[in-house]
């Protein structure tokens, strides 16, 4: 009889989809150029092994934990530059342009000069004076690659890249992380700045590197490369203690993507976007050409299948660990049964505003109508409120 023992894999809920890509450098974007291991190079153990001699990784449990017990996520976004201005004019990318951009984010980030930046060589500017001549020399040195050809007039002077975690984080933590990450993933090679914000109810870091690295390669960070600041981000952060995990949104079972800031942000002010104005009205026009239904999307049928995916991936997971001889394993399986049966809610953004405009129109209906004939007998003088009644208005 072999010995041999398969490991389980969690490729379906951990990895992001992605086809193998080679780039020129390492700061290109160079993160994720195959399919990698999401453990980081960890010890495998076979404690969860089960009768088909499948056995889960420690690294493994300690990540399927995490997610049952939903541990916070990292917040990890690559911020895009505005496209126009307040007046709706659309902005040329050239010199002019993007030393503006810049000049504006880092007097954002350092609140005028107000909080501490500190530099990708460890010094901390403070005051408006150092920001400004870190903006001098960034320029200084764009301009200096464009003259070598490195840089043109539509090249991008910086990626602002935004690293958060929830209000009850040590902020001193997140920074510390932050700091790690970028001197292992950009020191040596770019240049960047970053500034701790604690002044809104989650502390973060606003992380600003030159996007022209020291060897002439442009940084281009795309979907793999965030999914892999985002596990390494929270790598740091459990090493200093804090707990953090940095799953896919669909392995958590979550269907619409979030929104960007700008929309995020009026959402909380109470007003309604354009685009969601767009979308309403989208899915009202789709229903009306339905006969009142909403039509499938190729999307809705590669939602459901993922999740399946998912699910199954989970449920045989639970399978093996319900098979250990460790009460521990047992326990999670039970633990990661319960979480991969409460998956299946696969509704879009398009199907959940169906379905607000259903429940608003039933509330409508469950109101008392109002029998707008109501007073039309009364007397005459019950019609009209005497001149004296009600408060005086005096002039």
């Amino acid at each position: 009889m072999s010995d041999f023992k398969s490991e389980f894999g969690f490729q379906d809920c951990w990895t992001q989809p992605g086809r193998p890509r080679t780039v020129r450098s390492p700061a290109a974007g160079y993160f994720t150029t195959g399919k990698k291991s999401d453990l980081g190079g960890a010890e495998k153990a076979e404690a969860g092994t089960g009768s088909r001699g499948t056995t889960i990784s420690a690294a493994d449990k300690a990540r399927l934990s995490r997610v049952v017990n939903k541990v916070p996520e990292v917040m990890v976004k690559v911020s895009r530059p505005a496209k126009t201005d307040k007046n709706g004019n659309t902005i040329t990318v050239n010199r002019r342009t993007e030393g503006a951009r810049v000049s504006a984010h880092i007097d954002y980030i350092s609140r005028n000069g107000q909080l501490d930046v500190e530099t990708s060589d460890g010094v901390i500017l403070t005051g408006k004076a150092a920001t400004a001549g870190l903006y001098r020399d960034w320029m200084q040195r764009h301009d200096d690659d464009r003259a070598n050809g490195d840089a043109t007039d539509r090249t991008r002077i910086t990626t602002s890249i935004f690293f958060s975690m929830p209000g009850n984080t040590n902020a001193t933590a997140v920074k510390d992380a932050v700091r790690d990450l970028a001197q292992q993933e950009f020191g040596g090679r770019h240049d960047y700045v970053m500034a701790l914000h604690t002044d809104t109810k989650h502390p973060h870091v606003h992380f600003t590197v030159r996007t022209v690295g020291h060897d002439g390669v442009k940084l281009n960070l795309r979907k793999a490369d965030l999914q892999h600041l985002r596990d390494t981000f929270a790598e740091k952060l459990r090493k200093r203690g804090v707990e953090a995990e940095s799953t896919p949104r669909h392995a958590r079972g979550v269907t619409r993507q979030g929104a960007r800031t700008p929309v995020y942000k009026m959402r909380q002010r109470g007003i309604t976007p354009y685009v969601d104005k767009a979308k309403q009205r989208e899915v009202k026009r789709d229903m009306q050409d339905n006969g009142g239904r909403l039509p499938s999307q190729p999307w809705d049928g590669a939602i459901v299948e993922r999740r399946n995916r998912v699910m199954r991936t989970y449920s045989a997971a639970a399978a093996v660990l319900a098979e250990s001889y460790d009460p521990d394993d047992r326990a999670l399986g039970r633990a990661v049964a319960a979480f991969s049966g409460r998956l299946t809610d696969v509704a879009t953004e398009r199907a959940a505003m169906v379905l607000s405009a259903s429940v608003a129109r039933s509330e409508v209906q469950r109101q008392p109508s109002v029998d707008r004939g109501q007073g039309k007998d009364r007397p005459e003088d019950e019609k009209r409120p005497e001149r004296g009644r009600g408060p005086s208005r005096e002039r």
